[in-house]
């Protein structure tokens, strides 16, 4: 059936904006130019006008002057009796035959609306014209079968009166009842990927020599409704070269089984591919440009792709620009060596934490290595922004770290040096260089300070451990304290961190300039010694207090191997019921001397564990059951203290007979000797400080989660969990009378639900820039990764000397199975002390991050096992289950073909 209001796409009034809407109109022309549109009728805007002949008697005229309230009733009093009055029978009757040629009796279609302008408007008014590109306020609907395909044009037509487009319209100075609504019925394509994408990068010139693509599986209402995950691809005009921000892809949207959409979960195996391929996203950056010269503006196109990779465009409109470009100023952000500190999503509770520790110990170190009172005044702003809480992860803004960090004398010399053990990447922010004779003045004053400065350290440190232990033990049971005295608590003791704790950061420095002065020496006096020579010299040192809690653990559970009773209880499978173990193993069930090696290791290990510097972790001082779980892959091992001591020696024993094989030279080997032992005492004095740490905070989460028991009681909160999305602040503020003046309840939901789409989403690249006069969370929308190297060979620090292969173990959450990684090589982004127990169990060790003095690279030497790390792009590079070698001794990881049955045994 003919209807004299429908067009078919070849029809001439299908072309005619004014007829039809400029969305239809483009694209009857683009199929007319031969582009691969899919084909589609519409019923025109002079369906919709005939319709309101009859409609419109329900509908009465808003009152001159209303309100955007009064409007947004009106509108749903209109598109009601639209749809009460729905299609003509014979409209209906021409678009369902229309309908089956389309896609047939059973087939599904686009149907999607039009805002079509009036007459007096011209072609350049209107929905998606050049004046008003960005409209959009009409419904579409995809996968529409025969039975609802009457419903849904009526759907359209009343999307005319929507209060979105109401009030918009309004706003614009437009008549809010004056809209008319064509409706197209078009081919549906059957996509298994679609895209949005800008012939130039509409955030403003600076990029306009950009294409940019967002693509993701399944229909395209997952990109446009934001429905599903979504890749980003900008690609260079001129060169074609693709850089890509890549997300892991849970969701897409798919047809319905009965119709319409739904989503669904993205298979497995393409989470972390790219949606597009390079190849693709040039594909589609050049039909973008070839629209861009077709219309002659830039525009702003919706695609879909098909099994076969053919790409079907389905709209096309002017693209929305920024204003012209200003001068970009530049932030840039890396997770450096914070991510092993703070990995993955850190709550709010934590961050606020962590800014003030940062705070006030970068103000004493820098105090204490001689920048003046005057100069830390001036710049005293920039510590309280040093970190960032970019999408619920923990960054360093480098301009602020370099700002500060600059005025110290001892920074001149040591700068990449620095930079590699802090920031863990070559940045490219610009600190202003002095001049070749004041730099020598200066490292002329620096040298005697520093000699000072590494003579009264260790001293100075003795004092502060023996402080630190006195004031811990002093420290009151929060549970015995009223919500006053736990905040005064609180207050009183970080008022004594900030005098005291830029004593351990300098140590610290001491670390990065006798390693960067080894590393030298090294490879002047001994040129044939590889770097395991200089990891395996680190080896044996005296014992900090990390290594003195691995070993209470390996004690118990060697004591616990030797009772069958309790090793049978701890290795059972089932449930593995931890708190019941731990109740019979607390209270002696297994023998009182068990009992007491397990209390004095809770007592003073309690705060040690899986990223135990955020508060929002439960740590074995909360839970002591969690012990069993940390015993369990060591009781399984059987490793004990005299086997890693006897690794950590023989480490050592080989290092020094290799330096005495390539170091010729009495009073260098003396010398070098003489470094090597004060790296070891300087390591020590590092690590003993970093557990402090760890204890600080445990005591900030004992007194934080009091007071979340209070604010509970008092009604203040839903659950004492509540306080992880609150500031410590805004914690304390509430017993101290400086309150947000919003209710903490309605804060913590506020944010828990920002916190449940954020830890949803993948992480932001490790380093990426954004532009310091916009918001950064705009900024990170669009950040983009850096891409790691290609080829079978990745490159990292060597750490821990030795050459392994074996199945590669990737793992990005540690709570797995330690058993998973059994006689595996773990494969990580960054670890923590907490990882501990995977890495016992592994036989080797590749980390994206990192350096060769952190834990990961530590615990490799403690241990002998072949350990790489600042392997970039690791773990996506490597599949898990993969073969691989790893070269402790070289600093590289390769991945390997299938050993045959004989290699593989």
């Amino acid at each position: 059936m003919t209807h004299g209001t429908v067009f078919a796409d070849t029809a001439p009034e299908a072309a005619d904006p004014l007829l039809v809407g400029h969305k239809f109109a483009r694209q009857a022309r683009l199929r007319a130019a031969g582009h691969r549109v899919p084909e589609f009728v519409c019923a025109s805007a002079a369906a919709f006008d005939r319709m309101m002949e009859t409609a419109g008697r329900d509908i009465p005229e808003p009152a001159a002057g209303s309100t955007p309230g009064e409007l947004a009733e009106w509108a749903r009093k209109a598109g009601a009796a639209v749809r009460r009055h729905g299609v003509p029978r014979e409209l209906a009757e021409a678009l369902l035959d229309h309908f089956d040629r389309l896609a047939g009796a059973s087939g599904v279609v686009a149907v999607r609306s039009c805002a079509v302008p009036h007459a007096g408007d011209g072609e350049q008014g209107g929905e998606d014209s050049a004046a008003d590109p960005f409209a959009g306020l009409g419904r579409s609907f995809l996968a529409v079968g025969r039975a609802e395909l009457v419903d849904r044009v009526a759907e359209c037509w009343a999307s005319a009166f929507t209060e979105e487009g109401v009030l918009y319209r309004t706003r614009r100075g437009g008549d809010p009842t004056a809209t008319r609504m064509a409706v197209g019925l078009q081919r549906m394509v059957a996509a298994t990927r679609s895209f949005v994408a800008f012939s130039r990068d509409p955030r403003g010139t600076s990029e306009n020599g950009r294409c940019l693509v967002a693509a993701a599986y399944g229909l395209g209402e997952g990109v446009v409704q934001e429905q599903a995950d979504v890749d980003h691809f900008s690609v260079d005009r001129e060169t074609g070269t693709v850089q890509a921000r890549l997300v892991h892809k849970k969701r897409r949207v798919v047809p319905g089984e009965s119709g319409g959409t739904t989503t669904a979960r993205v298979p497995d195996e393409l989470a972390d591919r790219p949606v597009l391929d390079d190849g693709t996203a040039r594909r589609v950056a050049e039909l973008a440009v070839a629209l861009e010269r077709h219309f002659g503006t830039p525009q702003d196109i919706e695609g879909a792709i098909t099994e076969d990779g053919e790409i079907h465009l389905v709209q096309a409109r002017p693209a929305v620009l920024s204003a012209p470009a200003r001068a970009t100023r530049e932030l840039h952000w890396s997770n450096g060596n914070i991510s092993e500190s703070f990995a993955g999503y850190t709550s709010v509770l934590t961050c606020s934490v962590a800014r003030e520790l940062y705070a006030v110990g970068f103000e004493e170190l820098y105090r204490r290595m001689g920048v003046p009172e005057r100069t830390l005044r001036a710049h005293r702003y920039e510590l309280r922004r040093m970190l960032g809480h970019l999408d619920g992860r923990v960054y360093m803004r480098l301009e602020s770290w370099y700002r500060l960090h600059s005025r110290m004398r001892a920074f001149l010399g040591l700068r990449r040096k620095w930079e590699k053990a802090v920031v863990t990447v070559d940045s490219s922010v610009v600190v202003p260089a002095p001049g070749r004779l004041r730099r020598w003045a200066t490292l002329a004053r620096e040298l005697p300070a520093s000699g000072v400065r590494r003579a009264l350290n260790p001293p100075r440190m003795r004092r502060f451990f023996a402080w630190w232990e006195e004031r811990r033990e002093a420290l009151p049971d929060p549970r015995t304290r009223t919500p006053g005295q736990i905040v005064q608590d609180y207050r009183e003791l970080w008022a004594d961190v900030a005098l005291r704790w830029g004593g351990t950061l300098v140590t610290g420095s001491h670390v990065i300039a006798e390693l960067d002065l080894a590393e030298r020496l090294m490879g002047r006096w001994a040129p044939g010694a590889d770097r395991g020579v200089l990891n395996g010299m680190l080896c044996d040192g005296p014992v900090n207090r990390s290594v003195l809690a691995l070993r209470s653990l390996l004690t118990l559970a060697e004591a616990v191997g030797n009772r069958p009773e309790a090793r049978a209880a701890v290795l059972a499978d089932g449930e593995r019921d931890s708190a019941a173990v731990w109740r019979r193993l607390s209270a002696g069930g297994f023998g009182t001397d068990l009992a007491e090696l397990a209390h004095a290791h809770v007592r003073r290990y309690g705060d040690r564990g899986l990223h135990d510097l955020k508060l929002e972790t439960t740590v074995v001082a909360q839970r002591p059951e969690l012990l069993v779980d940390q015993l369990r892959p060591l009781v399984a091992t059987g490793r004990t203290v005299a086997v890693s001591v006897e690794e950590e020696r023989r480490a050592r024993r080989q290092a020094q007979s290799e330096l005495r094989a390539h170091c010729r030279g009495p009073l260098r080997l003396a010398a070098l000797r003489i470094l090597f032992w004060s790296l070891r005492r300087n390591l020590l004095i590092r690590e003993n400080a970093r557990f402090c740490r760890t204890e600080l905070i445990g005591a900030s989460r004992r007194m934080v989660s009091a007071l979340a028991g209070h604010l509970v009681a008092a009604g203040q909160l839903d659950a004492v969990t509540d306080v992880h999305d609150l500031t410590i602040e805004e914690i304390l503020g509430a017993y101290e009378g400086d309150g947000t003046g919003v209710a903490l309840r309605d804060l913590a939901r506020l944010r828990a639900a920002a916190r449940e789409a954020s830890a949803g989403r993948a992480d932001p690249p490790n380093v990426f820039t954004t532009d310091a006069d916009l918001p950064v969370t705009t900024a990170l929308a669009t950040a983009t990764a850096v891409r790691g190297e290609s080829g079978p060979e990745l490159h990292g620090l060597a750490s821990s000397g030795g050459v392994v292969s074996g199945r590669a173990r990737v793992v990005t959450d540690p709570h797995v199975d330690p058993e998973s990684c059994r006689d595996r090589i773990l494969v990580a982004r960054e670890t923590d002390p907490g990882w501990l127990f995977l890495m016992l169990v592994a036989k080797g060790l590749v980390a994206e991050r990192g350096t060769v003095l952190s834990h990961m690279a530590i615990t490799g030497r403690i241990f002998g096992v072949p350990t790489v790390v600042a392997v970039r792009g690791a773990v996506d590079r490597i599949p898990d289950g993969a073969w691989i070698e790893v070269d402790g001794d070289r600093g590289t990881v390769t991945v390997l073909e299938e050993p045959g049955a004989e290699d593989a045994s």
